[in-house]
């Protein structure tokens, strides 16, 4: 205490939590953090570091900041030269980072979403039920992505497939026709 040392707390925010989970994370800690929901998407997942005296404002500064810092002016580039908007790629980042595990699998995946949007068909990702009544992304994130799902978002992998789901065991299935999707989802969502 003579040096004018503060005790360090670390806290770790996970891929794909959202606002809900954070607050109550935080909860459990003993902190009591209330986030605007316009921060959905916003707030990047990493381990950050604090003290007893951290305000609420200043840790959600700390995980806004990071998120600026990682969708750098490169991925903001990429997102411009495509046609996009920050909030269009956030938001695509985050129904691949609630529903599918490796870089690969979403990489895929958005391919076969962006191909949806752009012929009007319904999402119709789990994670995000408005998106089986509605063509179009969700008006807002639905859970804080990594930067694995805000890259894949950025750079999909073309493909023949235009249906996936995922295995309880977290396995990606990819199918090319509706009918080829429905075997799968008998064979491994029993």
């Amino acid at each position: 205490f003579t040096r004018g040392d503060v005790i360090k707390q670390e806290f770790t925010i996970i891929e794909g939590w959202d606002i809900e989970d954070i607050e109550s994370y935080f909860a459990k800690k003993g902190r009591s953090i209330k986030i605007s929901l316009d921060l959905e998407g916003y707030l990047f997942p990493d381990t950050y570091h604090s003290n007893n005296n951290t305000s609420s404002e200043e840790i959600i500064g700390m995980m806004r900041a990071n998120f600026e810092k990682k969708f750098n002016n490169d991925l903001r580039q990429e997102t411009l030269q495509q046609g996009k908007t920050i909030p269009q790629i956030v938001t695509m980042a985050s129904l691949l980072e609630k529903e599918l595990q490796t870089l690969q699998d979403k990489k895929i995946a958005a391919g076969i979403l962006w191909k949806r949007l752009n012929i009007g068909m319904a999402l119709q990702v789990d994670a995000a039920p408005i998106t089986y009544a509605i063509s179009g992304l969700p008006k807002n994130p639905i859970a804080n992505p990594g930067l694995e799902s805000i890259q894949a978002a950025l750079y999909p992998t073309e493909s023949p497939y235009w249906y996936y789901l995922s295995t309880p065991e977290g396995k990606t299935i990819f199918s090319k026709t509706l009918g080829e999707h429905n075997i799968a989802k008998a064979r491994y969502l029993k």
